[in-house]
């Protein structure tokens, strides 16, 4: 009777100590030191190349939106991709015109009408929209619409890309939906 009255601690706080604990061990190995990068795995950079650009790709936001805080929408996102048949993945434009061409009306297919508002980018200003991301290199934009007419239910953009040497080459049109 005069034996040690303290109690035994329990299963349940024993388990939970020695899980924190190995939890704290297995994230304190993971850390990186600094040290040599002997038999690590290098990302290959993507060599465009040289070439010719064979079409372009186009990706717009879905519909319009608001970017000037007015009543109404105003701007949109386009996104333009350049391929080259012997690159597996989308190059740059090195020299030539981007043109990004909106038109009235989703049927506008042809671009017979005049177009409602072009954008055109070349040199250091096309450069300022250029990414490079793990599928290629793209352009970005956000793109402000003239508004001094009413929008339509629907508009068609284009994006049109001339190489120094002529002969344009376009994507194909894609239809926005004007929401209120």
């Amino acid at each position: 009777m005069c034996g040690d009255r303290r109690k035994k601690p329990s299963v349940s706080i024993c388990a939970g100590l020695v899980l924190g604990l190995s939890w704290l061990a297995l994230t304190g190995i993971g850390c990186r030191t600094q040290g040599s990068d002997v038999g690590r795995v290098r990302p290959k950079v993507f060599d465009p190349g040289e070439g010719p650009i064979n079409s372009i790709r186009l990706f717009t936001s879905p519909v319009l939106f608001n970017l000037d805080g007015e009543p109404g929408p105003d701007a949109f996102k386009a996104r333009v991709y350049a391929v080259r048949d012997s690159a597996p993945k989308p190059v740059p434009f090195t020299k030539g015109t981007l043109e990004i061409i909106i038109f009235d009306e989703a049927s506008n297919r042809d671009q017979q009408d005049p177009p409602r508002q072009v954008w055109s980018f070349s040199g250091a200003d096309l450069n300022r929209h250029r990414l490079q991301t793990s599928i290629g290199f793209s352009y970005d934009f956000t793109l402000e619409i003239d508004k001094s007419k009413p929008l339509p239910d629907k508009v068609s953009v284009v994006a049109k890309f001339t190489p120094p040497d002529g002969g344009s080459i376009f994507a194909k049109p894609v239809s926005i939906t004007v929401e209120p």
